[in-house]
This record gives structure tokens, sequence and C-alpha cells, in this order.
């Protein structure tokens, strides 16, 4: 069965809009609707029928309400009409009234989780000894500064008994199953039409799966095709991290407790998966006598908000790597040679990362260092550093240079249960014609690492190479989240590739294989494996007159097991360091002398871990290591602004 073209049928589709709440918190006294005539639909809970959820894994919202009000913009009803004009103004004639939180209630109550925790060593018997110093800080990685939206439009029609979905989507599947729940079609008789789409912060993952259920409602009971054009908001959640360090004054870290709260939102997803990705972030790569760990997750009145690029794990290492750059200053070290000094691995207890040999990373950091002069630059801004004179604020010029570094990831977890299986199936045909199937999007560069692959694997020319295009018969690859990808299903198609070359000749074409999610044996009860490192270093100096922070130079080391296309890497690694600084606010050099410089080596013919998530993670972490050497005072939120520059270059904390 070809791809079904959207429909240009002489009916004609009915707009849609949706309706939500006006307050935060509260309950609806009453709806009240204007005379609605044939010309338009009204879409509310009493017309779903199905279920009124939205089920995400363990996790489950309404679809819409009509009573509780649990953030900001929950939807409440949909109006549908033959003109998307006439629908704006009719839905402006819909009032809403609201019971309001009394003031025992309070309307941003907040509940908190059990805290999840990873150990070990006793902090109690370490901590104890007297020729420790200690260190205290905390990050704020401030969710309510990082919101995105897209404008996205959805249609839905039915053609015999067959319910076709257009959307963009990061998990086909998951539509499909929204829309079954909500709708009671069974999923056989829905096909998902995956539209193009750029979703940098996954905002196509969960949130079309509801808008095509409201859709889908609103075509049944019209009968007629439906479109609805809104925005897709992706949400960050708050992130506070407190780290508390004992050291020796030689540099030597003994012990350390992390407490990490997270906000999560009206509706916590994920929280067990985002709960590994913070401790392979949190767990250093310098040797501990004892650590502590303790994540709480918490729930209020503010949008759900889980996946907003990765899950936590970018954060964490920015922290990780953020507070050792303080620490290593507080010690008498620079950055750099205190990571050559101290970078092992901890023989302690389990590696939560199962990492590529630490001698790479070493060679990684020298070269680095090497190229971009490090070790004087951080000489002559910390001599600056300490010797400044505080004229006035618009005299204290100053510049500032990080190092940071970390292990790549990519995928969930090796613990992550949550997820349905994920499977990619790979047929050879006749005349070395091969069919692959996944639900993943199959354009743009990563479906090339795809046909790359099996080209030199199964001998084939990538012409021959196609996607399976039937939506009805398509596999369900999971969701297209944490460099999926380019990280585990590259895996699977090797795996494949493999499975089918042992059956080549051997049995007769066609050849069919189907692997699911790739077990990871490797990692000898670590929650990740990573064959990848990256360091980083950058250079700033802040601008008294527009009070940002001024990058003027990133350089970046990159050590991959097998590189596939290294033009489109580097591409992707420039456009990742760019939109990191600019969340974190950052501006850009305006001046010619701005580069990113790039460096990339591979050793090896193993699919190499993503270094997406990590890559954020050190360009944050070098961010505010080279804004503290430039301010001469801690920065403890991120995003930074204005104020909180200004603050710094007058002097107050």
């Amino acid at each position: 069965m070809a791809e079904k073209k959207p429909s240009t049928s002489k009916v004609t589709a009915l707009h849609g809009l949706i309706v939500t709440a006006s307050v935060d918190a509260g309950r609806i006294e009453e709806i009240s609707l204007p005379e609605l005539d044939a010309n338009f639909i009204l879409v509310t809970t009493r017309d779903i029928p199905g279920t009124n959820r939205v089920r995400t894994l363990d996790a489950a919202t309404p679809l819409l309400t009509s009573s509780t009000i649990s953030y900001h913009q929950q939807p409440i009803l949909a109006l549908f009409g033959y003109d998307s004009e006439s629908v704006q103004l009719k839905a402006r004639e819909i009032n809403i009234s609201y019971q309001l939180p009394t003031a025992q209630e309070s309307p941003t109550a907040v509940i908190e989780s059990t805290p999840y925790t990873y150990h070990f060593g006793s902090l109690e018997s370490i901590t104890g000894d007297a020729d420790l110093a200690v260190l205290e800080r905390s990050y704020r990685y401030s969710g309510s500064d990082y919101r995105s939206n897209t404008l996205t439009r959805i249609s839905v029609e039915m053609e015999g008994d067959i319910l076709h979905v257009y959307t963009p989507t990061q998990w086909p599947s998951h539509v499909r199953e929204t829309v079954s729940d909500t709708t009671a079609i069974p999923k056989r008789r829905i096909v998902v039409h995956r539209l193009p789409f750029y979703a940098p912060h996954d905002e196509m993952l969960t949130a079309p799966s509801a808008l095509c259920s409201i859709a889908a409602i609103a075509c049944l009971k019209a009968d007629c095709p439906t479109d609805l054009m809104c925005k897709v908001e992706s949400f960050r959640p708050d992130l506070s991290i407190k780290r508390k360090s004992w050291y020796y004054s030689d540099g030597r870290v003994q012990a350390e407790d992390i407490h990490v709260q997270v906000n999560q939102g009206c509706e916590p997803m994920f929280s067990d998966e985002m709960a590994n990705q913070l401790i392979a972030g949190l767990v250093p790569l310098y040797p501990l006598q004892a650590l502590n760990i303790s994540i709480t997750f918490s729930s209020g009145n503010t949008p759900p908000s889980h996946f907003f690029g990765d899950l936590g794990y970018a954060d964490a290492l920015s922290s990780t790597e953020a507070h050792y750059c303080s620490l290593a200053k507080l010690t008498g070290y620079n950055p750099l040679s205190w990571r050559l000094k101290f970078t092992a691995e901890n023989t302690g207890h389990t590696q939560v990362i199962r990492t590529d040999k630490y001698t790479k990373l070493k060679d990684l950091i020298n070269e680095l260092s090497t190229r971009c002069d490090f070790q004087r630059k951080n000489a002559a801004y910390e001599m600056q550093r300490r010797m400044r004179v505080k004229l006035s604020t618009f005299f204290n010029y100053s510049r500032g240079t990080a190092l940071a570094c970390g292990p790549g990831i990519s995928g969930f977890s090796s613990e992550c249960r949550s997820l349905p299986q994920q499977s990619v199936q790979i047929t050879l045909k006749p005349n070395n014609k091969v069919e692959v199937n996944t639900s993943f999007y199959n354009n743009g560069s990563s479906a090339e690492i795809w046909r790359q692959i099996i080209s030199e694997e199964l001998s084939v020319s990538k012409s021959d190479i196609s996607f399976i295009e039937d939506q009805k018969e398509m596999l369900d690859s999971g969701p297209s989240v944490l460099s999926a990808n380019s990280g585990r299903m590259p895996q699977q198609v090797l795996r494949a590739c493999n499975q089918i070359k042992e059956k080549r000749f051997v049995q007769p074409l066609p050849i069919c294989e189907s692997v699911l999610s790739p077990k990871q044996p490797e990692t000898k009860g670590s929650l990740f494996f990573s064959n990848s490192w990256i360091a980083l270093i950058l250079e700033l100096e802040i601008d008294a007159v527009l009070l940002q922070p001024l990058v003027r130079s990133v350089w970046v080391s990159v050590s991959l097991s097998r590189i596939f296309d290294e033009q489109v890497l580097k591409s992707k690694i420039r456009h990742t360091i760019v939109s990191t600084l600019r969340e974190a606010g950052a501006l850009l050099s305006h001046r010619s002398s701005f580069e990113i410089d790039i460096s990339i080596t591979s050793d090896g013919e193993q699919i190499s871990s993503s270094v997406t998530s990590a890559l954020k993670g050190v360009v944050t972490a070098a961010f505010i290591s080279a804004l503290e050497q430039a301010l001469g005072t801690p920065v403890a939120k991120v995003p930074v602004d204005g104020a909180t520059l200004l603050a710094a270059m007058r002097g107050k904390s």
C-alpha cells in the first residue's frame, strides 16, 4: 500500500481551535456557550467515545477537562467550523467561570515523590576527618526560562473504515495508541502518516498524540475531515542541584553529598528514567571514597514537562564539571592540571557509565589545551581576576576561560522497563534489494547513516535500499529521542545485517530479520555504555554595555569509535554549541574573530555513542566556569541575565 496523500476530497475540512483554561488552578463552575448552528462542531469530555486519558508509560493526563484545572492553558474543549476566522470569533464568545482556590488551599501546592537514591561508601566515617575542607555550591537550571513552541497542523479523515491521521510526530505508535484509546477505534484501523517536522527540544514527542485525538473525535462526530492548527509547546523541568564536597588541600576529593530537586509540572512523566540520566551525569569522573545522591521529583500547578532535548543528563553533567572546576581553583590547580592528575576510574563501586579508556580522555584534554593555548590564557585571566580593581561598573572589563569534559551517552538506560519493545526489520530481497521497516522518520542525515551501514555490511548499492511506506505494517521503533536515531538505531541496523549475513547463501531469499532494542551485556551492571569522549574549552568576555557574556571562541575535541560523515557531524556539533550557548544567555561574538574549532578522532569500527547530550553539558559547564572567572563571583543560575551580571560587576552576590 502506497502512503496516502492528503485528501483532495470535495468535502471541505473543518478547522479547529482548542479553548484552554485562563487560570492556574481551580474548578470550572460554568461554561457559557454561544448559539452554535450546523456550521460548528463542539468537542467536550462528553463527546469522547473512549477514555479521557493520554497515557505515557506509567503516567496519564486528561485529554480534556470539565472540572479540575491543574495548570494554565489546560485544554477544556475544542470548537470546529468550516472557516477558521469564524471559529476564532465564535470561540471568543465562550465564557468559562472558575472557582478559585481559597486562602486555605494553596494554588501552587507541591507534591513530592519518594526520593531516588544512589550511594556507596560511608559519608559519616569519611567526613569526620578534621583535615578535610568543604565546598558547597548550588546550581539551578530554570525551566521557566526555557519554553519553546512550534506552530503545527494536524489533519484527520475517514476513508471507509480506516482513520487516517496526518501529523508531525517523534513517536508514531504513541499517536496511534492514544487515538485508539480516546476514539475506541481499533489500532488496526488507524494509520498514522508522519509529516516533516523540526523539534530541537522534542516538542513532537507526546503533544501531537493529544491533538490528533481531539481532531479525530471531531472527525467522527462531524463525519467530515478535520484540521487543527495550533502551537505545540515544550516545557523544560525546573532543576535545582545542591553539591557538598569534602576534600584535602592537595586536591584529593574524598566524598560528596548531592541533593537534586526536579519540578516536572502537574503530571510527572519519565521520572524513573530521568533519575537514571541524572545519576549518570552527577557521578564524577574523579575517584571518591563515598558518594550520596538524592533526587526528589515534585509536581504542582504548572504544565507537564519532561523531555527538553534530553532527560537531565546535560544539566547534571554541567553541574559536575562546573563544580570540579571550582574545586580545582580552591586547591591551587588550574582546571587542566587537576583533571590530568585526578581523572581515573573509580574502582570503589560499579560504574554508572561504562566508559572507554580514561587515557583517551587525558590525551584528548592535552591535545585540546595545546591547540588553544589554554594554560597561558587561564593564567592571565586568573591573574586579572585576583588583581582586579573595581573602578566602576562599566570599567570592570574582564575575560574568562574554562575546560569541561565528559562521556557521551545515547538512548535509555539499561534499567528502563517502561518502554515497550522497540524493533527494526531489514529484509534482503532478490536482486540485492533491501527493505527497512522502522517508524523513525527516514529522511535526513540519520537515514543516510543507516543506508551506509546496510550498504557496507550487505554489499548492496544505497539506491537499492528503501524504507517501507505501508503505515499499517510499520513496526514500532519507539520514540525518536535521546539520539536514538544516531545511537540506538545504527546498532540495531548493524545487528540485523549481521544476522542476515549468517543466513545469506545458506537460506533462499528473501531473508527477513527483526531486531529488538539492543541489550548491553558489555555494561556489566552499569546504566549506560559509552565509547565516546568529549572535551571543550571556551573563552568569553563581559560586554559591560550590553550586560551580556560575549563568547569569543570555542574549541572542542571529540573521540569516537566510528565516523560516518565527518562534515555532517561537525555541522551538528556547531549547531548544538550555538543553540546551547544562546539558551544559557550568552551573546556570540559579533566580530569576525568568533570561531568554533572542532577536532574529531576515530579509532574503531564499533558504533559510537552519541555526544549531543554530553556536548550540551560541557558547553554549559565551561560557560558557567568561564563566566565565574570573568566576574570573580559564583554563578548559580542558568540562563544568566543582565541583572545577574550587573549585581556581580557591582560586587554583590
